[in-house]
């Protein structure tokens, strides 16, 4: 199903409020919108908290691999776009292996400078996302209308209140001057093939079937 020409005006539209930052921001906000698919409140949200955390480290959005972060929302209830958002605005992804959820089910992030293992964990206040919940968009997304046959003026609507407030009105901040990271495995650039399917396997997935290297998959086990 193509987008809609009325959504992709308003995306591109709404890039725009992301001048306020300046820089390149106005462009990673709009491509947020496309990334995303639809507009809404949370991954718009999601993106200016992300802002905001960065803001409090005083760090820029991440080219390379020197910031982790862990989102706490989660699957199954509403506040995925929220990570979407977090993603975009942090450059932390889930393919550079720098962004992972916690399943708290909360509309919360912890930036974590893998140097200095200082962190930034912003969360949004109770009363904005209690407000979002009772928004038009919300009501018609509760009675299974699909997000981007929400109209779109109401959906703008949710974008446009929220960035006519300060991030003090809409997040709380706080600084953690060492964060404890989880261990995790080395990352590796050695590859192997499965000598099962013929598969190329990073080396570290490997696992061994009759003492040849296979990937999962094939070996049987489930991780």
């Amino acid at each position: 199903m193509p987008m809609k020409q009325e959504q992709v005006s308003a995306m591109e539209q709404l890039g725009r409020k992301a001048e306020l930052f300046g820089g390149i921001w106005p462009k990673v906000f709009e491509s947020a919108f496309f990334v995303h698919g639809h507009i809404c409140g949370g991954m718009p949200l999601g993106f200016r908290a992300g802002v905001w955390a960065l803001k409090q480290l005083a760090a820029e959005r991440e080219l390379n691999m020197g910031k982790l972060v862990f989102v706490e929302t989660g699957t199954g209830h509403a506040a995925g776009c929220f990570a979407d958002g977090v993603q975009m605005a942090t450059g932390c992804t889930f393919g550079k292996g720098l962004m992972s959820r916690t399943e708290y089910g909360k509309w919360a992030l912890t930036v974590v400078d893998k140097e200095s293992l200082r962190a930034a964990r912003v969360s949004v206040r109770p009363e904005v996302i209690e407000a979002a919940f009772q928004s038009p968009f919300v009501k018609a997304r509760r009675e299974g209308v699909p997000p981007t046959e929400v109209p779109v003026d109401v959906s703008v609507k949710l974008v446009e209140n929220l960035f006519a407030k300060k991030e003090e009105e809409l997040f709380v901040a706080k600084l953690i001057e060492r964060y404890e990271l989880p261990r995790g495995p080395k990352p590796t650039f050695n590859i192997v093939r499965c000598a099962a399917c013929g598969e190329v396997v990073a080396e570290n997935k490997l696992r061994l079937k009759d003492g040849k290297p296979v990937c999962i998959p094939c070996s049987g086990y489930r991780s």
